[in-house]
């Protein structure tokens, strides 16, 4: 089955069940369901952004485009985190207001949505499962892959905790279980969420990407013996992936501006370790006046 194919059958089935969820949780009156909803939504949305990816990747750059598409991903992964937090925002002060004014939940529905959902998700995690296992081409859209599969293994978790619940209630009529539970998976979105948010943020802000020291990159550029100051430097991220960087460069006094192309060279070399994966440098010589910010 193609790679894409796959992404759509599990895209299709994940979001049959988010608004089965949402309208039996509404009807059973179960939080815990609703937040198993929202879960599987965002889940939804991560298994878009890997289809997306997958097209997109594809595509090329043109006149109007000239990067392509690759910042996609990033605003589709801010919109969905940001969506995502109102959202939890929301079902915990629900959840909160249930645990002083309880309401009863009918735990049948709860059972019964959870399980089909945990199948669902146990399903399509296998079904990208497989792909990655059997597959040996390890490319970009491997990983967008993973990505899905890890999520929706975590999903089918989750939603094996909305049956647990369920059944306590059934057996025991404890209803404030549904609220505690709803709260704590709450919780867990929102602790997998925010550093989406805040890398995705960072990326459209374009930000020095983590783990990227700039004076270090001052260093290795200056350790080469031709070259006597660098200055406005810029490191950013295009995508989740894509990490570039500009610069502009002093060469001493007796340097052959023939030795650019071996130093250009070297440069990429040494950068490519940090994750830079393009440069472009702008050789200048003494007494070039340049404005610069850093």
């Amino acid at each position: 089955m193609d790679n894409r194919l796959k992404l759509a059958v599990a895209i299709f089935l994940n979001m049959v069940i988010v608004v089965f969820q949402i309208i039996f949780g509404l009807y059973a009156h179960s939080m815990a369901l609703i937040t198993d909803a929202v879960h599987n939504f965002q889940d939804v949305v991560s298994l878009i952004i890997a289809y997306i990816a997958a097209v997109f990747m594809t595509k090329k750059p043109n006149e109007r485009m000239t990067f392509g598409y690759l910042r996609s991903e990033v605003m589709a992964g801010f919109v969905n985190s940001a969506f995502l937090m109102g959202a939890v925002f929301l079902i915990i002060i629900s959840s909160i207001e249930r645990l002083f004014k309880p309401v009863e939940v009918d735990s049948i529905y709860v059972i019964v949505m959870g399980g089909i959902a945990f199948v669902i998700n146990a399903f399509s995690a296998w079904l990208l499962g497989f792909h990655h296992h059997h597959d040996h081409n390890h490319n970009h859209e491997d990983l967008n892959i993973k990505a899905a599969y890890l999520h929706l293994l975590s999903d089918a978790g989750i939603s094996l905790g909305v049956v647990a619940g369920g059944l306590v209630i059934y057996f025991y009529g404890i209803h404030w279980v549904d609220p505690v539970i709803s709260i704590l998976f709450s919780l867990y979105i929102f602790r997998e969420t925010m550093p989406v948010l805040k890398k995705s943020y960072m990326i459209l802000m374009e930000s020095v990407p983590q783990g990227i020291d700039i004076d270090e990159i001052k260093r290795i550029i200056l350790s080469h013996p031709e070259i006597k100051d660098v200055h406005d430097i810029h490191v950013w991220a295009l995508s989740s992936k894509d990490i570039y960087l500009s610069a502009h460069i002093v060469f001493r006094d007796k340097t052959d501006i023939g030795e650019f192309d071996r130093i250009l060279k070297e440069l990429r070399q040494e950068l490519s370790k940090k994750g830079i994966n393009h440069i472009t440098i702008q050789p200048e010589i003494r007494g070039f006046e340049c404005d610069y910010s850093y």
